[in-house]
């Protein structure tokens, strides 16, 4: 039986796999744009079955935002409420601008965890969605001689994919690893007020990740602790003058960058050293989401999963200098012993 044209290209696009979830997003805007373009004309049907640009596959609120933050998230009070209160009132009215959030602080800290629990808020697709865009620096721009390249591809990329959806989702890791001025290219994306052309800029958000102020960090939050003070007592205007500054000046993908200069970036939001405490919580997290019934060797499982990992200063031992990164492959290692029996 012969299909018409039209039905076989439907058909091929309910079937088939979206283009984004098998290339490289530097490389795939035309390819996204020849299939959205297709997609309009079925899009009744077309956007039961597949993400599509509207309130199916897009959430404008995020009401659990904050419940998943402080089940998953520990020892980031600040993070937490920054983030929640900076989402919440860019969808509450019509933004004046794109939203962007530097998330600052030592690796383990939560940043990456923060930032796909907001993708997961905002997206029915949760982090697999095709409006969530997430760039390593060590991936896609390890090379200072190309920076005009990856400018280029940087703006291609983001304008095609908010010509066709605006409520997208752009992260940058590691931009401490990134050739200097390569993030100027978000510049005019993030500063644009109106529309131009018809393309709506204010609605996307940008999230970049780093470690620049992570020493000033761990001294304020180490001299706070020693001085007596509480660590729920520490607010985002101890920290976010001085997280200005340090991102100016150090070395990577921000440092010179006119998005601090011209006063871009929405909220340095500070990710703090994590105490032995939050490691604990981390732990056991990890052990509840295997579903081991372990409950009975539950301490002896986290005194060996601490006893591996590395806590900082040497007299004290009150930080890990790792955060909860190296938690989930120690506590995969640990349990298997206990799992058996």
């Amino acid at each position: 039986m012969w299909l018409c044209a039209e039905t076989a290209v439907l058909l091929l696009l309910l079937h088939g796999i979206t283009i984004h979830a098998l290339v490289d997003p530097l490389t795939a805007v035309a390819s996204s744009l020849t299939v959205a373009g297709v997609s309009l004309l079925y899009k009744p049907i077309y956007c039961q079955f597949r993400e599509c640009c509207d309130s199916k596959w897009l959430h404008t609120t995020a009401p659990n935002l904050r419940h998943s933050l402080e089940t998953n998230v520990f020892g980031q009070h600040l993070a937490i409420d920054t983030v929640v209160k900076s989402i919440n009132s860019h969808f509450k009215s019509k933004p004046s601008k794109a939203l962007a959030l530097s998330f600052q602080g030592w690796t383990g800290t939560g940043k990456n965890l923060v930032a796909r629990l907001i993708a997961e808020s905002l997206y029915e697709n949760k982090a697999e969605s095709g409006f969530v865009h997430w760039f390593s620096a060590t991936k896609h721009f390890s090379r200072p001689e190309k920076k005009r390249y990856y400018q280029d591809q940087i703006r291609d990329w983001i304008e095609g994919n908010l010509t066709l959806c605006p409520n997208q989702l752009f992260i940058f890791d590691e931009i401490e690893k990134m050739p200097e001025g390569v993030l100027d290219t978000l510049k005019p994306f993030v500063d644009f007020t109106v529309p131009v052309k018809g393309v709506e800029y204010r609605k996307a958000i940008y999230i970049l990740l780093g470690n620049a102020g992570s020493k000033y960090l761990f001294d304020k939050t180490y001299q706070h602790f020693r001085s007596g003070g509480k660590r729920q007592d520490l607010r985002l205007r101890d920290t976010e003058a001085t997280l200005w500054k340090e991102s100016y000046y150090e070395q990577g993908g921000l440092r010179n960058s006119s998005l601090i200069k011209s006063h871009l970036i929405s909220a340095h939001i500070p990710f703090l050293p994590l105490e032995r405490s939050h490691v604990i919580s981390c732990i056991h997290n990890e052990i509840n989401s295997k579903n081991y019934s372990v409950s009975s060797h539950l301490t002896e499982i986290t005194n060996q999963v601490l006893a591996e990992l590395t806590f900082t200063p040497a007299n004290e031992l009150i930080y890990s200098t790792t955060g909860c990164k190296r938690v989930y492959e120690k506590v995969n290692l640990v349990i298997e012993d206990y799992a058996e029996e």
